[in-house]
């Protein structure tokens, strides 16, 4: 698979044998694309969590468990299959909607409502007594990896931290997988790696920011 602006054609040939190239690519269970999106991993994540609420409608269609005790199920037996990997993604506009539709369709799904009821979202969390939280978990996990690695010195810090060679491509630019810490955190990179060289500090704004209903939080 090759990542690249230029799209010219590319010839490999190991042993004489020409290598086979590819659009995407899955390693380690995350699904990588040519384009270096985020999008195809993120519908392929739902796209299994959708799959694994199918394979428990027994426990979905079971009038005996609380709304609160299908929440949870929820929450332990499906939404760590979406967020597997989760804290590399670039997160923009359509992704996050998408996200929060999956996490409302499992409490409609887990709650036996359907969208021909016309139930307002609100109300759907009302009855689940839940709040919406699987954006926050994702947002929570890229938070505490950001946090890890700045605090100990590494490739992967060198590599986040630095700055790229070469020209922007024209017109505008892509969101950066930084783009989502300093903008939740409300502060420049370098402010955000000084705080979250501080574990205690960083933890307690990572929860905020979390908490907070447009998911921003301030140092």
């Amino acid at each position: 698979m090759i990542i690249n602006d230029d799209q010219s054609p590319t010839t490999i040939t190991v042993n004489g044998l020409k290598v086979e190239e590819v659009n995407t690519f899955k390693y380690l269970g995350a699904l990588f694309d040519s384009g270096a999106r985020y999008t195809t991993e993120v519908r392929s994540c739902i796209l299994q969590g959708r799959e694994r609420m199918g394979q428990l409608c027994r426990l979905w269609n079971n009038r005996t468990l609380s709304p609160k005790l299908k929440t949870r199920l929820i929450q332990t037996l499906v939404w760590p299959i979406v967020t597997y990997g989760s804290e590399a993604w670039t997160l923009n506009k359509e992704l996050t909607g998408n996200i929060e539709a999956f996490g409302m369709w499992c409490y409609r799904r887990a709650m036996r409502i359907s969208y021909v009821e016309h139930v307002s979202n609100d109300e759907v969390l009302r009855r689940a007594t839940e709040t919406r939280k699987l954006l926050s978990r994702i947002r929570l996990k890229k938070l505490e990896h950001f946090g890890h690695f700045s605090r100990h010195p590494s490739l992967q810090s060198d590599i986040m931290s630095g700055k790229m060679p070469g020209v922007r491509r024209k017109g505008g630019q892509r969101a950066e997988w930084l783009n989502d810490i300093t903008g939740w955190v409300g502060e420049s990179l370098p402010s955000v790696v000084n705080l979250a060289r501080d574990r205690s500090t960083w933890r307690t704004l990572s929860h905020r920011i979390v908490d907070a209903p447009n998911g921003v939080g301030q140092a």
